[in-house]
């Protein structure tokens, strides 16, 4: 017993110094981001949940114990025909203290361990701020059902946990002590166990009857009907069985309780059974039945009042009420568009951000321990007067590519990446199919100007490095770049603020232990102004600073005042929305781009409320961590209200962003991919047309995914990821001046006509977040990008060019198909690339394809030629 005693002691130690390691680099980690309080208001909630209620779970079941243990009969059982209960009571006579401490300590942490995990629905309730919008059911306001409802359902499922567990406990102890006998003759039960689980049943029979009103409100986001919400059936049955079910799951708990004094088991039989009866009778059966035979054959007429109420909830819940704009596809102006205007019109991307990440690698990498993100960024920056779409990238760190990866190397030297890489996307070399590198090189040669190019902080930055010295040292570790021939490389020093000091023995052995890497302690090139850069990926910063935050799966670097900023977008977001439309995020959000990998991949919930309300900015160089708010004016936030509430400070108000940084931001694409998602639907306003879903559109394919794997390995065609949406100066109607936009095509329910060309103002100012939805008429004269891919193929001369460019060594590869209004016809392009065979190949740009409304495919080496010729083919030569 005393090996016993001193493992458990040296294991609670162990457990102990863990935890203080792991609370102390945490509060070291904070510190260096200004985010202590965040840290604090967690770290206080979790410790009282798991205080409050992992003491309620203890003192439960030791409160059980006891009591079971000073109301046992007196037994003794048979070694022979009972041996586990015959040895568990010798052993009981000795250890029943620690026996009762073990368990009542156990499950007290688990319990405790499992309330510190909510602390998000506790602060969310200690800090509720109202809406001053209500339900139009219950008539409660919309802070109650996200920020209180989900807390008292925490409250009573965890009690409810601790009743069970009490339960449980008390019908195996009182089999053990002989309470509670199975076989035999004479009493099954002694009058003190019966008193025991008849309060315990009691409890949560009484439990279960919170339970069924909480539930009451929880049918405003039920999914029963044709919608999110509550339907014929919600409303005329299951809410008057739950209201019932609520009063027979009270008076049923009476019955329990008076049960203690009578000592019947056919009172306590009596409660049990006519709770089951009526749980399956009204919570199941006349639910079900209502459906089937009522609600189902007419739901067209019976969900009307629904469908309404679950279309104004979606519209205002994802920020679209009142910020959709439709319009019809204008006539064309008669004398046609010229290859010129059309790119007056659209800065038409040649450059596919999707494809090219190779070719920016092979020709700006320039040494293995350099990589960019597999998908390039998307932004626009003022060039020769005019605003011009750039595709950007930031050249990180990969320390996989370093010659002598030593532990010195990796952590001390190879500390950062260097400079941004941009190209203009409409722009490519048109001799050797590469893009115009507007910024790159080492030395570094930038059109945008870069005044602190070290990229310590990036989306492919080390765990971890070691930076900085002392005051007056000449020594500089740190690898800026190489140069060429024989002169020595570029070495330079962290000045930053942005890492946790370790220059005492201390913090250097909280961060050995942690990081499991004992060199941080041991190594002499560690000294006392040494700074550890941790947690340095731009996402998971602000996920640690602002956990309360979904995030936006594309982040972007961006050139602000010489500095490279970080952009990431933040959502306020909930499932409890009253009657707004559940939409599972990663469905909506996934598209070809989260398919490659480049984008992070949203997790697999549902949402019913999401606003784009917080801005993060993290700096690449000290790895500051700002967040603000942005558009309340237009579309104010109460869910920010009340995380605001939970942590004041930590959002700056939209008025405090650097003015050079507010061109970098845009409308983010993970929220216009839902929004198009929902507006495939909810673009029909009458309830029973929606309800029919006959006007219903889809978002298309890529086509071009399916298409470059047939082309290439003959392979057939299976099914295509979601065609994403662009960033891409076009104008919105086909006429008039390109400005920045975000768009995506809609197609019809069989994927073969275009129906509706959606775009978003995505660039801050009046205009921002106004939608222009652009529908085209039915009748098959508008293709959907399917179609058009398929016209491009079963084209002879292009056919016969495709298998002459894949011939050899090299394959082809097919660009994003860009859909543009264009003087009231639509034009795609396409822009074709062949890339070699082997690791260090890329793709390079050989031709173009045009089609412009119902004109032949144009197949040509330049833009210019492509548009060309696709504006000739569509008056001379229409396709059948």
């Amino acid at each position: 017993m005393r090996l016993v005693i001193v493992g458990v002691v040296v294991v609670a130690l162990y457990y102990a110094f863990m935890a203080f390691v792991n609370i102390r680099t945490n509060v070291l980690w904070f510190r260096s981001v200004h985010a202590d309080q965040v840290y604090g208001t967690i770290l206080g909630a979790q410790i009282l949940l798991f205080f409050v209620f992992g003491v309620l779970m203890a003192a439960a079941v030791v409160a059980t114990l006891v009591l079971l243990t000073r109301k046992r009969p007196a037994f003794r059982p048979d070694p022979n025909r009972h041996k586990w209960r015959h040895r568990f009571l010798r052993l009981d006579r000795r250890y029943r203290p620690w026996l009762i401490g073990v368990v009542a300590l156990y499950l007290g942490v688990r319990t405790g361990t499992r309330a510190a995990h909510r602390w998000q629905t506790y602060v969310m309730w200690r800090n509720a701020q109202p809406w001053h919008q209500s339900d139009p059911q219950f008539h409660r306001d919309i802070s109650y059902y996200v920020s209180v409802l989900p807390f008292h359902q925490m409250v009573v499922n965890i009690f409810t946990s601790i009743v069970v567990t009490c339960l449980v406990i008390t019908l195996i102890a009182g089999y053990l002590y002989g309470a509670i006998r199975i076989r035999g003759r004479g009493r099954k039960l002694t009058p003190a166990i019966k008193a025991q689980l008849s309060v315990l049943i009691g409890l949560y029979l009484l439990l279960k009857a919170a339970t069924y009103w909480l539930r009451r409100y929880g049918l405003t986001t039920s999914n029963r009907g044709p919608v999110t919400g509550m339907s014929y059936t919600d409303i005329h049955t299951m809410l008057p069985a739950l209201t019932i079910l609520t009063v027979i799951a009270v008076l049923c708990a009476l019955l329990l309780f008076a049960n203690v004094w009578l000592g019947r088991i056919r009172y306590a039989v009596l409660g049990v059974g006519v709770m089951v009866v009526a749980a399956v009778l009204l919570g199941n059966i006349w639910p079900s039945l209502a459906y089937r035979y009522r609600e189902e054959p007419s739901a067209g007429s019976l969900d009307r009042t629904t469908i309404e109420r679950n279309q104004a909830a979606t519209m205002k819940a994802f920020g679209l009420e009142g910020r959709v704009t439709t319009t019809p596809n204008p006539r064309g102006s008669g004398t046609g568009p010229t290859a010129a205007s059309a790119q007056q019109t659209a800065q038409v991307r040649l450059l596919d951000p999707n494809q090219l990440s190779p070719t920016f690698n092979v020709k700006q990498q320039l040494q293995a321990y350099y990589q960019f993100k597999s998908t390039l960024d998307i932004d626009h920056y003022p060039l020769h007067g005019k605003n011009q779409d750039v595709a950007i990238a930031a050249r990180e760190l990969n320390l996989g590519g370093i010659s002598r990866s030593t532990w010195t190397n990796r952590h001390l030297v190879y500390t950062h990446g260097y400079n941004v890489v941009a190209a203009p996307t409409n722009n490519m070399d048109e001799k050797t199919g590469i893009p115009k590198f507007i910024n790159g090189g080492l030395p570094p040669r930038n059109a945008i100007p870069v005044t602190r190019p070290e990229i310590y902080f990036g989306q492919s930055a080390p765990s971890y490095s070691i930076v900085g010295q002392p005051a007056g040292s000449k020594q500089n570790l740190e690898l800026d770049y190489p140069t060429s021939g024989s002169s020595q490389a570029v070495h330079t020093t962290y000045t930053g603020d942005g890492g946790v000091p370790i220059g005492s023995r201390f913090n250097r052995l909280l961060y050995a232990v942690k990081l499991h890497d004992p060199n941080i302690f041991f190594s002499s090139e560690v000294n006392n102004a040494s700074q550890l850069l941790t947690v340095r990926d731009p996402r998971q910063r602000v996920a640690a600073v602002a956990p309360w935050l979904t995030l936006d799966g594309d982040v972007y670097p961006a050139i602000v005042d010489g500095r490279v900023e970080w952009v990431v977008d933040g959502y306020t977001s909930t499932a409890r929305y009253p009657d707004s439309q559940q939409v599972n995020l990663r469905n909506a959000t996934t598209t070809s781009l989260t398919k490659s990998g480049s984008t992070v991949v949203q997790p697999n919930t549902s949402v019913n409320y999401m606003h784009n309300s917080v801005k993060a900015v993290v700096d690449a160089y000290t790895g500051q961590v700002s967040l603000y708010e942005w558009n309340q004016a237009n579309q104010p936030d109460p869910l920010l209200k009340t995380w605001e509430s939970a942590f004041p400070g930590l959002v700056k108000p939209e008025s405090d962003i650097p003015s050079a940084l507010m061109p970098h931001l845009r409308y983010p694409q993970d929220l216009f991919n839902v929004q198009r998602a929902l507006l495939t639907q909810y673009h029909v306003s009458d309830p029973g047309d929606f309800y029919s879903g006959s006007s219903f559109w889809k978002v298309p394919t890529d086509p071009t995914v399916a298409a470059t794997s047939h082309l290439n390995a003959g392979k057939s065609r299976g099914g295509s990821p979601t065609m994403p949406s662009v960033y891409m100066s076009l104008a919105p109607t086909g006429n008039g001046a390109a400005q920045y936009a975000l768009s995506t095509p809609m197609v019809t329910l069989n994927y073969r006509d275009l129906a509706a060309f959606l775009s978003v103002d995505p660039t801050p100012g009046a205009d921002y977040g106004k939608f222009t939805l652009l529908e085209y008429p039915a009748g098959g004269s508008f293709e959907s990008p399917a179609q058009i891919q398929n016209d491009i193929e079963s084209d002879n001369n292009i056919a016969k060019a495709l298998t002459l460019q894949r011939g050899g060594n090299s394959k082809v590869v097919l660009g994003n198909l860009l859909t543009i209004p264009l003087d009231g016809k639509v034009l795609y392009v396409e822009p074709v690339y062949t890339q070699a065979q082997g690791g260090n190949s890329f793709p390079i740009l050989r031709h173009v394809i045009a089609v412009y409304g119902n004109g032949q495919p144009a197949f040509k080496s330049t833009l210019d030629a492509a548009l060309t010729e696709a504006i000739a083919n569509d008056a001379r030569r229409p396709r059948s």
